[in-house]
């Protein structure tokens, strides 16, 4: 401490104060201003605040006690530490002290130059590291804002004070066009420094009263305080997207990017912090259909997908514990022997009141929603329970493809829960396979690269669903564990359309075995497919011309009559 410590004593005698303050004259390395209070009212406006350092308390106060200032500073977040003193030990005081806030203990009578500053050089040290450590619970590392945990404190106190005042407030949920291709072509560094820029410029838009946060990756959120008009919301939208569209000067790069934004007001959008992130989220969904940059306003429409969501993530979460959710199973047939190799799991809902229900109807709920994590652990160990089942009734090399959502891979549990199931089923690893989409894998590279190599360490699989449909670059698809490939159903109804078509499914098949990958068709319908893609070399197919999706009883027999049949 090399600058000038301010002190706040609040004691009624005079005597302590001039014995205080001769001890810490002798301190020399430190200059120590003690500033005396001898009424504790007169003394409340300045513990608040940051006026002072430090401020040492007589704990007895006629016939009350400091308990009632420590908890009231405590309550209203006081960031300076306050030591307090009694005339001797009483360690029931000592305890109530130290709950209700204060930094440390000293007895008056035993108090020399050297415990004095050791005491406040402690308290003072330790506030500065509390600080710091909530600074780095609370701020985004990268670029200094706010992050998800303190915006959301911020939010469920915009909504009380609205309430407590009748007033409006407005959401914007902020999201980066063209962020991923920055950091895809010019690398993470510059990537992170657009994001810094993108901070700044967000903080230039904004009233002293505003905050901005970093909610993760390249979205941000807005709070805006007291609007009323709808006009002065969408003038700082079209300010936010000039701002962040404007040209980029990054380590010699010229770079662009846009912005979608989703606007969300209090208290038509929501009246609590869920309700109004879901819908500024859903109408910058809405906004981000749009080719350029643009913002959308949460609407009635928008509210009623979303009371529609609602309803469909309580109906799912009661499946799980109803049992409604079943699998049905889709063969996959080796084209070469004629075989059945592999069975596709497919996840279906017996809803209550719609009916039988296939995963797109409900998937993107599951995921956004947090219950895919659940899900996808079901959906594992009915199928690894079911494999073993059927590898018992019809041959004990039938391997088992699981659709994996990339959601699951940001669960640590992830590899011990897979392990575990494995072993409780007595299902080796090379038996399973999980397939995910082109799209997913590409959107979350980093972090599914990082999982796929203990998962391949038990002997698993992967397989890239819809190959052709995204930006998957050869060198990526090699260096990745992906045994195969399934081609995009959108190719195999072209094929009777053109020749040119027809040699760009070639291309596919040839790229994917240069580089060592297991062909599968899917959605094969007509024979005509079929004898197509066997002469273009494909490896395994499956579709309705074959075998429709099953329940595991069912396919059990299908697969006993294949063989049967083509053997």
């Amino acid at each position: 401490m090399d600058r000038i410590v301010k002190i706040l004593f609040i004691d009624r005698e005079e005597g302590e104060y001039l014995l205080l303050a001769d001890l810490l004259s002798e301190i020399h390395h430190t200059d120590y201003q003690l500033v005396w209070h001898d009424r504790l009212d007169g003394a409340l406006p300045t513990i608040f605040g940051d006026d002072y350092d430090l401020i040492l308390l007589d704990y007895y106060w006629g016939d009350d006690t400091a308990q009632d200032l420590l908890t009231a500073a405590k309550t209203q977040a006081c960031t300076t530490p306050i030591v307090v003193m009694t005339n001797e030990m009483e360690t029931e005081v000592d305890r109530e002290a130290i709950r209700a806030g204060a930094a440390d203990y000293l007895i008056k009578g035993q108090i020399n130059t050297q415990l004095l500053e050791r005491t406040l050089r402690y308290a003072i040290e330790r506030k500065r590291t509390e600080q710091h450590l909530s600074r780095l619970a609370h701020y985004d590392t990268l670029t200094d804002i706010p992050n998800r945990i303190l915006f959301r404190d911020r939010l469920e106190h915009a909504i009380r004070l609205a309430d407590r005042d009748q007033g409006k407030f407005t959401l914007m949920f902020i999201d980066l066009n063209g962020f991923k291709q920055v950091n895809d072509n010019f690398g993470h560094d510059t990537g992170d420094s657009m994001i810094r820029i993108c901070a700044e410029r967000l903080q230039e838009c904004m009233r002293r009263s505003d905050s901005v946060a970093r909610m993760g990756g390249d979205e941000f959120t807005l709070l805006l305080e007291n609007t009323d008009s709808s006009t002065d919301v969408a003038h700082v939208a079209e300010k936010i997207i000039e701002r962040i569209s404007a040209r980029y000067q990054i380590g010699g790069y010229d770079i662009s990017i846009g912005c979608s934004i989703g606007i969300a007001v209090y208290p038509d959008a929501g009246r609590d912090a869920d309700s109004l992130l879901k819908s500024a989220d859903l109408a910058m969904y809405q906004a981000k259909q749009q080719e350029e940059s643009g913002y959308r306003f949460f609407t009635e429409a928008m509210n009623k997908e979303v009371r529609l969501q609602l309803r469909m993530e309580a109906d799912l979460r009661n499946a799980l514990r109803e049992g409604q959710l079943y699998l049905e199973y889709q063969p996959r047939i080796d084209l070469q022997t004629g075989d059945i190799v592999a069975l596709e799991a497919l996840l279906r809902w017996n809803h209550p009141e719609e009916g039988p229900l296939n995963a797109k109807a409900f998937i993107r709920v599951a995921e956004d929603t947090g219950l895919i994590n659940d899900m996808g652990y079901w959906v594992l160990e009915r199928a690894c329970q079911d494999l073993r089942l059927l590898q018992e009734q019809c041959g004990p090399n039938l391997r088992m493809s699981v659709n994996l959502s990339v959601r699951q891979f940001r669960d640590e549990q992830l590899v011990h829960r897979l392990a575990t199931t494995l072993k409780a089923f007595e299902v080796p690893g090379r038996h399973l396979e999980f397939e995910l989409t082109e799209a997913g894998l590409m959107d979350n590279l980093e972090l599914v690269s990082l999982c796929m190599r203990p998962l391949s360490h038990l002997g698993l699989t992967f397989s890239l669903d819809r190959f052709g449909s995204g930006s998957c670059s050869f060198l990526q698809l090699q260096r990745l564990p992906i045994s195969s490939v399934k081609i995009d159903s959108q190719f195999l109804s072209a094929l009777s359309r053109n020749e040119e078509d027809q040699r760009l499914v070639r291309a596919m098949i040839n790229l994917a075995h240069n580089l060592d990958k297991t062909v599968v068709a899917e959605s094969v319908e007509t024979q005509a497919q079929r004898d197509w893609l066997l002469e273009a070399g494909c490896d395994q197919m499956q579709g309705y011309h074959f075998c429709g999706p099953q329940p595991v009883e069912e396919v059990s027999r299908t697969i006993k009559q294949w063989h049967s049949e083509n053997s």
